[in-house]
């Protein structure tokens, strides 16, 4: 029997993102009589945990800053070690910082290297360098960040990230939400899922669910905290305008929580937002469709290609604080119409947006490159 090819993913974070997420998912459903997954990580923290229960082997490097050249030397050192030691066959970059690391690493060791755009980069000396590793194959993960690395002349393939539909059908029951949460049975929810950055678009968020009267009946959850040390004085600035606008009656913010807790009260709610300034994907936007919960966005560009206006959701312009409250007040006031955007949603979402499909071209790729 043949032995399945290590393919060895470089994480340069120990927590969990919507990158990280999508990479635990590819390693739910990947084919591991073809593929064996691999991660090294750039630094510690509680994606380890989660490695360990996957079964995945888990490399942990010293942590360092990419500004400590001579740090960054030994860990690409260490890395091309890992690969001959181990018998890497291929490196996988989950990110663009992360392939300096595995770009360098995968030439050291004389073996291939896939990579993983999750963005379009700002311009600049660091971007343009990072551009200039060679690699066999980038995944870009929507046609904004396609059409960018194919300007910097990269052989890409675009692959929507999956959502993980087995994982959603089961979320922790409204029950026990309501009673672990403290949340109003009694109320609508409204919720929102994303790591608190002030970009993802939560003050905007708490501001939509201040412009409802609180005869509406409408309770606001902001599920998700601070991420990779960014803005970690969001939250307080998210609590003190919800104490300014007076809803700290009528908003719960969770923080972060299990991901069963997560699908629980994105299933549960009768409608999520998403108004993010900048949006490539939106993998809560995905789940919240795939559990049949309709959405409002701003009209970035992953939730443009997530949602069809009018049938499963609604894009507003982005920015706009006053579309964001009437195409709100709009849905609240139609709970009828919402199960029928819901029911739409599911099927359009785990149709379009499904993890087998995800695992399936990304392991295309690995054949095709690995194959010369």
């Amino acid at each position: 029997m043949k032995t399945p090819a290590k393919i060895a993913w470089i994480s340069c974070v120990g927590e969990k993102g919507g990158a990280e997420v999508t990479m635990l998912h590819t390693f739910r459903v990947m084919d591991r009589t073809r593929f064996h997954p691999v991660v090294v990580q750039l630094r510690p923290g509680p994606l380890s945990r989660e490695l360990k229960e996957l079964e995945v082997d888990n490399y942990v490097l010293t942590e360092h800053r990419m500004r400590n050249a001579w740090a960054v030397a030994q860990a690409i050192r260490q890395i091309a070690s890992l690969a001959k030691q181990h018998h890497f066959a291929l490196l996988h970059s989950n990110g663009f910082r992360a392939h300096v690391y595995g770009g360098l690493g995968a030439w050291k060791a004389g073996i291939p290297e896939v990579w993983t755009g999750h963005t379009a980069e700002v311009p600049g000396i660091s971007t343009q360098a990072i551009l200039a590793i060679p690699t066999r194959q980038v995944i870009a993960n929507c046609p904004r960040t396609a059409q960018f690395f194919e300007k910097a002349g990269k052989p890409t393939k675009m692959i929507w990230p999956g959502v993980n539909t087995s994982q959603l059908d089961r979320g922790t029951s409204r029950a026990e939400l309501a009673a672990k949460y403290q949340l109003p049975a009694d109320r609508h929810w409204v919720s929102m899922g994303a790591r608190l950055q002030r970009f993802k678009g939560q003050r905007e968020f708490v501001r939509a669910i201040a412009s409802l009267p609180a005869a509406a009946g409408i309770h606001g959850i902001v599920i998700g905290g601070s991420l990779f040390g960014q803005e970690n004085d969001y939250e307080r600035e998210l609590r003190a305008l919800a104490v300014e606008l007076q809803v700290t009656d009528r908003i719960t913010f969770t923080g972060f929580i299990p991901d069963a807790d997560v699908a629980g009260l994105l299933g549960a709610s009768s409608l999520t937002l998403h108004p993010a300034h900048e949006e490539d994907f939106g993998l809560a936007v995905a789940e919240a469709q795939a559990l049949g919960v309709p959405t409002i966005a701003f009209a970035t560009v992953g939730p443009s290609a997530i949602i069809e206006e009018g049938r499963t959701g609604s894009l507003v312009p982005i920015g706009d604080q006053a579309a964001l409250n009437q195409s709100l007040a709009k849905a609240v006031a139609h709970p009828e119409q919402l199960k029928e955007l819901g029911r739409a949603a599911r099927e359009r979402s785990r149709r379009l947006f499904s993890i087998e499909e995800h695992v399936h071209q990304t392991q295309e790729v690995y054949s095709r490159v690995l194959a010369g």
